[in-house]
C-alpha cells in the first residue's frame, strides 16, 4: 500500500496491516487499547493458517492423528499417509462473554462428540481433546467492540469488524479444504452486527416516537 498521496484512505480490500495503519492516521498515530486487543486477536487467527505449529487447526488436519482404519487410509513404506476420506467435523460460530469463537466438534458414527476421547474405534481421530482442539479461533470482546462501534466508532473500527468476518470465512474455507465439514451453524459476525444495528435503530425510532409523544402531551397542557 502506498501511503504517499493516499493519506487517510483505505484500499478497496485492506489487509489488517492497512487497517491498523489507517487507524493510526486518524488517531494521532496511536492504536487505542480496545482496538489493539481486537486487532491482535485477528492477527493471531490469520497467522495460525500459515505459521501456527501447535494450534487446534494444525492438530485437526494432522493426518497422523486420523483414524486411518476407519477412514480407509494407510501409511506407505516411506511413512507417507494416503487417505481420500477426511474426518468429519461440525463448525459452530459462537458469541460468548469472551467474544466471538469458532468451535469444531468431531463425530462418532453420526453423533457429535464434545469430550476427551482416545483410541476409540468409532472416532475418526485417534485423539480428540476439546481443551486443545475445539476452539479454532477467538476474537476477544468482539461483541463489545461492535457495540462500541455503534456508539463511538469510526471507519477503521468498521473495517476491523469486516476484516474479522472475512478472517472467519477464510478459516472455515481452510477447514472445508482439509476436513469434511458437515455443517456450519451459529451466529455469524455479520448477523450479530446487523441485529445490533436493527436493535439500535429501533431504539432510536422509539426515542423519536417518545419525544413526539411528550411534545404532544406538553402541547395539550399549554391549551
Amino acid at each position: 500500500m502506498s501511503q504517499g498521496g493516499n493519506r487517510h484512505k483505505l484500499p478497496a480490500n485492506p489487509s489488517l496491516k492497512d487497517i491498523n495503519w489507517y487507524k493510526k492516521q486518524i488517531n494521532w498515530g496511536e492504536l487505542p487499547p480496545f482496538y489493539h486487543m481486537v486487532s491482535q486477536s485477528l492477527g493471531e487467527s490469520e497467522g495460525m493458517l500459515t505459521h501456527g505449529f501447535d494450534t487446534a487447526v494444525k492438530k485437526i488436519i494432522d493426518k497422523r492423528n486420523w483414524n486411518l482404519s476407519l477412514l480407509g487410509g494407510y501409511m506407505d513404506d516411506n511413512n507417507e499417509i494416503h487417505c481420500d476420506n477426511k474426518p468429519r467435523i461440525a463448525l459452530y460460530q459462537v458469541f460468548s462473554e469472551r467474544g466471538f469463537e469458532l468451535h469444531a466438534i468431531p463425530y462418532a458414527k453420526d453423533q457429535e462428540i464434545d469430550q476427551y476421547v482416545k483410541g476409540n474405534r468409532l472416532m475418526e481421530f485417534n485423539l480428540w481433546d476439546p481443551l486443545s482442539m475445539r476452539l479454532l479461533l477467538r476474537v476477544n470482546q468482539l461483541h463489545k467492540f461492535i457495540g462500541y462501534y455503534f456508539e463511538h466508532g469510526d471507519d477503521a473500527d468498521f473495517a476491523l469488524i469486516l476484516h474479522a468476518h472475512k478472517t472467519v470465512h477464510k478459516v472455515i474455507q481452510f477447514m472445508q479444504q482439509y476436513t469434511n465439514v458437515t455443517k456450519v451453524e451459529g451466529m455469524t459476525i455479520k448477523a450479530f452486527f446487523e441485529a445490533q444495528e436493527k436493535r439500535l435503530g429501533q431504539a432510536d425510532a422509539d426515542a423519536l416516537q417518545l419525544q413526539g409523544l411528550r411534545s404532544g402531551i406538553q402541547g395539550e397542557h399549554k391549551k
